[in-house]
């Protein structure tokens, strides 16, 4: 241990072994930060790191190694081969690889690193053999030894260290016993030089002046440290990049995750609520129906009864008033049968039941029939009910039952919210866009915003009106129903105060026979 120390004081150059032994420090702390970055990477990125951290290490070792042999003052000149200095930087570079490689794949790590620790004495004593002096060089065996087992057992040590500590104490105690076992192995082997000078001996014609390569090596050792530093400092900021990005995407699953968790049992609640509904639904129609029905039948009773009370079939009632209490009878049963019809109707077409019988259906004796109907109630108000259909209409394949109840219930609105003294006007035209039949009349109107509620079951623009002019509100989305069953529409135009227009399309499709005049313009 004194020798070797004696050889440090006394024959080196101790700023030089300064420098020495901080470019070794600064490699193998680069080369540790690399050869554990490897370890967290595949396979293929793994071996672009193994051979960076190699080359890096490879480079220091051998810097380390040739500054120190600069610092290195013996009594007579010293030169250096170039060849078999670069064979020694060769060797250096491509063994700690390959012990860089070792240490990541196999177990115990020390395996890897005990061929780094014989890479860096088979680079020192090749890189002494490039010695050209005038005299000659004699070892010390047991030096020798002593710098191979220092070296292999430190670098043994190290990779070890770097792949069972845990934490970041891990890569300080890697690099730190990295320098031992570059630094103890050259200064041993140095311990073991013996250099004697003799003139007669002649100088390597090849060998350079050690202070211009001293110059180049020490330049790019440290060109190569300042990349590594450089590559680990981009690689650490890309990292951590990739962890926060990779931390907000996480956050982003989970966000989702709970979203998706939270619209799942949105979606059950509802799905739970829908059959709910959907058995409510049915329930209701199915008891619609049924009380429908159970409705009909005694009241059909009513109605022939009642009829026949106000006929006197079987002979006067006495008093006329009884007359006059069975016509009241006979009508109100009337409006509560169209009301049931209208029920049942609704209760079908949300069944599917509701069937289309078609037929030709001529509109303007259809329009007769149901202007017949209500042009007592016409009358009564002292409504004048005009027509207007286009000549040579043509009919139409439709049901000519469910035609007339739609055509009724137009009117009978339209008659209903028209002042005394008002005008009804039914119309119809044939042509390219359908068949189209118009009630106009001149009555209250309706906004345009409440137009939606009076196209919906039970809908009641206005309480004022609803008592003012009965209704149930059944009239017009059973006639809207029935026209979407034929394939038309019914769309509705109104301004308070001044009137409404309901317009019925029926496809063209339904036209049996275009007149001429139409089929030319068409």
């Amino acid at each position: 241990m004194l020798t070797v120390y004696n050889c440090i004081a006394v024959e080196h150059d101790l700023r030089l072994v300064v420098l020495a032994g901080l470019i070794c420090m600064f490699a193998t702390f680069s080369a540790t930060h690399l050869l554990v970055r490897s370890t967290e990477e595949g396979e293929q990125r793994r071996s672009i790191w193994i051979l960076a951290a190699g080359t890096v290490a490879g480079c220091g070792i051998w810097a380390t190694h040739f500054i120190a042999m600069l610092a290195f003052r013996p009594e007579t000149p010293v030169s250096y081969d170039p060849g078999i200095t670069f064979l020694s930087f060769v060797i250096a570079i491509v063994f700690a690889s390959i012990g860089f490689s070792v240490t990541t794949r196999f177990r115990p790590a020390g395996i890897g690193g005990a061929i780094i620790g014989l890479a860096i004495g088979a680079m020192h004593y090749v890189g002494m053999s490039a010695i050209s002096v005038h005299g000659y060089i004699t070892w010390d065996r047991d030096f020798v030894a002593a710098s191979i087992v220092i070296g292999t057992l430190f670098a043994a040590a190290a990779s070890e260290a770097a792949f069972s500590l845990k934490g970041p104490w891990r890569i300080h105690a890697c690099w730190i016993l990295a320098t031992i076992a570059i630094c103890g192995l050259h200064f041993t082997g140095m311990a073991a030089v013996t250099i004697t000078g003799d003139s007669s001996v002649e100088v390597a014609s090849n060998a350079v002046d050690s202070v211009p390569l001293a110059i180049a090596v020490a330049a790019v050792t440290l060109l190569i440290v300042i990349l590594a530093y450089a590559g680990i400092a981009v690689d650490r900021h890309l990292a951590g990049r990739a962890v926060q990005e990779a931390r907000r995407l996480r956050a982003h699953v989970l966000e989702l995750e709970d979203t998706k968790k939270k619209l799942e049992a949105t979606s059950a609640d509802l799905l739970v609520a829908l059959k709910t509904a959907s058995a409510a639904d049915n329930a209701k129609s199915q008891f619609l129906a049924t009380m429908s029905h159970e409705l009909r039948t005694p009241l059909n009773a009513i109605l022939g009864f009642s009829e026949i009370m106000t006929a006197e079939t079987f002979g006067p009632l006495g008093n006329p008033r009884y007359k006059d209490y069975s016509q009241d009878i006979f009508r109100s049963g009337k409006h509560l049968l169209a009301l049931i019809n209208d029920v049942l109707d609704f209760t079908r077409a949300d069944a599917g039941e509701l069937h289309i019988h078609e037929e030709d259906v001529d509109i303007e004796e259809v329009a007769a029939d149901a202007i017949r109907m209500i042009e007592t109630q016409a009358a009564t108000q002292r409504i004048e009910i005009r027509t207007g259909f286009a000549s040579a209409l043509p009919p139409i394949r439709a049901d000519h039952r469910r035609v007339r109840q739609i055509l009724l219930n137009v009117l009978s609105n339209a008659v209903k919210f028209t002042p005394d003294g008002g005008q009804v006007t039914i119309g119809a035209t044939a042509g390219p866009e359908g068949f189209v039949v118009t009630v106009a009349d001149n009555g209250i109107g309706i906004a345009k915003e409440d137009i939606p509620l009076a196209l919906e079951r039970f809908g009641q623009i206005d309480s004022d009106l609803s008592r003012k002019y009965e209704g149930t509100g059944l009239g017009l989305p059973l006639s809207l129903c029935l026209m979407e069953h034929h394939g038309g529409t019914l769309d509705i135009e109104s301004e308070p105060g001044r009137g409404t227009t309901v317009t019925l399309t029926f496809p063209v499709e339904r036209i049996v026979a275009l007149p001429e005049a139409t089929r030319a313009t068409a």
